[in-house]
């Protein structure tokens, strides 16, 4: 599909999107590239799942130009996943996707709760029992994910993901170093994400004063490090890469991009990918 044959899409708003976007959408679809050309030589079905799609089209910021999503990028790839998994919440989006879709048998969009649909419906049937990988994008842009969904694919053992960790939704809403003004559906939903309430011993963090410690908030970067070493001791992922930060015009972090696998492999191909998008922050 060519960058502009972008259809009907006047069931939903894209997303207005900036440079920090465009390289995940790049490292993810390049990832899927390589794994798609090792993965047509094995023995194995190889399939595409991703768990927050949206409608296939954004919007660039600063032009106006449209741009093709991740999803819909990862159709184009040669030689073709044996089969693609989309879903997300908004009907609008879901009914783009599906006319995206609508000539590629292999594709099957769904309307739906990733963090329902994903380890009930569709990680189940990527079983090695039944010679079968996948590459999964978890992609929420808030704290919509489920640690249980991160969970059921290291169950499996067949899946890699890519994960999207929110950082700035995490650092405004969550860390907040006024405890009291934490919102309690901003403190759950930090909890589903993590998977406990372990996340709060990690806020802040003491160094000597003159006379007594000195409490402090954290920085972020804290979090997102204790969230990989759970994706590693907790998920059991045996391959996880640094977390890496996607920075915005001002040289604030949006948020960090993190891969976990249980191929050493795929992890080697994953920081390769990774140095090739490498973006230093602007100097401050």
């Amino acid at each position: 599909m060519a960058e502009d044959d972008f259809g009907d899409q006047d069931d939903f708003t894209p997303d207005e999107i900036g440079d920090w976007t465009e390289r995940k959408i790049w490292i993810v679809t390049e990832y899927a590239r390589r794994y798609a050309e090792i993965m047509t030589n094995q023995i194995f079905k190889f399939y595409y799942i991703d768990g927050f799609s949206g409608g296939g089209i954004h919007i660039r910021k600063v032009t106006g130009e449209r741009v093709l999503s991740t999803a819909r990028k990862i159709l184009d790839i040669q030689p073709e996943f044996d089969a693609y998994v989309f879903i997300d919440l908004d009907e609008g989006k879901v009914a783009a996707m599906q006319r995206a879709c609508a000539e590629n048998k292999k594709a099957r969009v769904i309307l739906g709760d990733a963090n329902t649909v994903l380890p009930r419906d569709v990680f189940p049937k990527v079983a090695y029992a039944l010679y079968r990988r996948a590459l999964c994008f978890l992609d929420p842009y808030k704290m919509l994910l489920s640690w249980e969904v991160i969970l059921a694919a290291a169950k499996q053992q067949t899946i890699e993901l890519f994960i999207h960790f929110p950082t700035q939704d995490v650092n405004r809403n969550a860390l907040r170093r006024d405890r009291a003004s934490v919102r309690p559906d901003d403190h759950r939903r930090m909890t589903q994400m993590w998977g406990d309430a372990s996340w709060e011993a990690h806020i802040f963090e003491e160094s000597l004063g003159l006379f007594e410690p000195v409490r402090s908030k954290a920085p972020v970067t804290k979090i997102v490090e204790e969230f990989r070493r759970r994706l590693k001791e907790q998920a059991g992922f045996l391959h996880v890469s640094k977390a890496v930060p996607m920075y915005n015009r001002s040289n604030g972090i949006v948020y960090h991009l993190i891969f976990a696998s249980m191929n050493e492999t795929g992890l080697r191909i994953a920081n390769g990918v990774f140095k090739a998008a490498s973006k230093p922050p602007k100097d401050v």
